[in-house]
């Protein structure tokens, strides 16, 4: 992995070959397209090393129990890239800059089996038994409370130095 990485709100269309060729893989689903990736609140965001996408999330504007939240999905990084730092930043880009885009309390997903350790050392909570998403697999339901959760001035792009992130061993997906 390059040293530097660039994170940044982007196009879908920037992300879609990443999370076809990450996610999409390997299951029974054609398209890269989620529900809800046209809405005008959602955001997507890529993860940059020089030119090339090696990671990405999209993020819906939701609920969680009754209150605004951010609703994590498809966040993937490339097959290469993984355990080298890059979903650790993403997470933290995404903590910095969410609450800076709408009022919310935290952000949560439904997470791969395989990658809830990788969430939850990154600060998740586990807040669902184990459930099963018809076509992918096993999964739990996550939830991150923000520390700050009003807004604040937007940030467009945060630069990180992967050699700074701590290592994880567990899964960047």
């Amino acid at each position: 992995m390059e040293r530097d990485i660039t994170i940044q709100f982007v196009p879908l269309e920037i992300i879609l070959p990443l999370r076809k060729a990450v996610i999409i893989a390997g299951t029974n689903r054609d398209t890269p397209y989620f529900t809800g990736d046209d809405a005008p609140d959602t955001l997507h965001v890529g993860v940059f090393a020089s030119d090339e996408c090696v990671g990405c999330a999209t993020l819906l504007y939701s609920r969680w129990e009754s209150a605004p939240a951010w609703q994590l999905r498809g966040m993937a990084v490339a097959a290469e890239r993984q355990r080298a730092g890059i979903g650790t930043a993403l997470l933290q880009f995404l903590e910095a800059a969410l609450p800076n885009r709408k009022p919310a309390i935290g952000v949560w997903c439904n997470a791969r089996e395989k990658a809830v350790p990788f969430y939850t050392s990154a600060g998740f909570s586990i807040v669902s038994d184990r459930f099963v998403i018809e076509n992918v697999g096993p999964h739990f339901k996550l939830f991150k409370a923000f520390a700050n959760p009003g807004i604040a001035a937007q940030p467009q792009a945060l630069k990180h130095d992967a050699n700074a992130v701590a290592r994880n061993p567990a899964s960047d997906e």
